[in-house]
């Protein structure tokens, strides 16, 4: 991937408003995506997990229920608005045995050997060195440990997405948005090669397609301005905000005609062993 496409889209979360981390929350597929990974993760009770750049939790909750209440599970973020978040619903869920704390995906303070798994939900693509963090996880997994990560195929927010950046250029004058990011981990193989790299066997790689449909444009509007193109719509001046929202819905609302509007979240679920 150029190198170039990945710094300008990863977007360091200092330049994020306070008020884009609870509104993040509300996005629904990641919560989707997490709960399938845990799922597939076959999680057992008493176990000791780390999910590694937990955000707002979601993998971090569905694995504290998996292992139950003699076993940990340990969330880490390098952003504490995101862990701030995650504290108040794992307490108001009434979860005992998850704590967070703030840590690096590839300097993790933790012995070698400490861990029966390790999780990331719909992070790894975003990371400076996809490889350290690997590396990093083989070194704290027990032996026999499982690691388990999810990323997106390359038909992420599509058909939406060219519809979408295309009507925004036209009000803030950038080329049309792209989630280059996707690339690092868009494909099967290139999951598993990243894996391999790291030392790992008994490699599961799972794709699926989360489902979403949108019956109403209102719905559908909330949902897409809360991924990474909702970044760029947050910059737009009042006037034009509300100009770019009625021409992409009426254009929704055309192509669609009364169906639902559909977002094609395809995942990958990569699984494997440290052996």
């Amino acid at each position: 991937m150029n190198d170039k496409h990945w710094e300008d889209w990863k977007a360091p979360s200092t330049s994020l408003p306070d008020t884009y981390f609870p509104a993040y929350d509300k996005l629904e597929f990641p919560r989707q995506v997490a709960e399938r990974m845990v799922i597939k993760a076959k999680l057992t009770p008493k176990q000791r997990v780390l999910d590694v750049a937990c955000g707002t939790g979601w993998a971090t909750m569905a694995a504290a229920k998996a292992i139950g209440v003699n076993g940990i599970i340990i969330g880490v973020d390098v952003e504490n608005s995101w862990l701030d978040i995650a504290r108040e619903k794992a307490e108001k869920a009434g979860l005992s045995n998850i704590e967070y704390h703030r840590g690096e995906a590839d300097a993790l303070d933790f012995d070698d050997d400490s861990f029966d798994a390790v999780l990331c939900a719909s992070s790894i693509m975003l990371f400076n060195d996809i490889p350290k963090a690997l590396r990093e996880w083989h070194r704290i997994l027990k032996p026999d440990g499982i690691v388990a990560f999810t990323s997106y195929g390359s038909r992420f927010l599509q058909p939406i997405l060219k519809p979408l950046g295309e009507c925004l250029s036209r009000y803030d004058g950038q080329p049309p948005p792209v989630p280059f990011f996707i690339e690092r981990t868009d494909t099967p193989d290139k999951c598993k090669a990243l894996l391999q790299e790291a030392g790992f066997g008994e490699i599961e790689i799972f794709t699926e397609d989360i489902d979403c449909q949108y019956p109403d444009p209102g719905k559908y509007w909330e949902q897409i301005t809360l991924t990474f193109v909702g970044m760029r719509i947050a910059l737009l001046n009042p006037v034009n905000l509300e100009r770019f929202k009625e021409e992409h819905l009426a254009e929704m609302k055309s192509l669609y005609k009364g169906t639902p509007i559909p977002l094609e979240v395809p995942i990958h679920i990569s699984l494997a062993r440290k052996v």
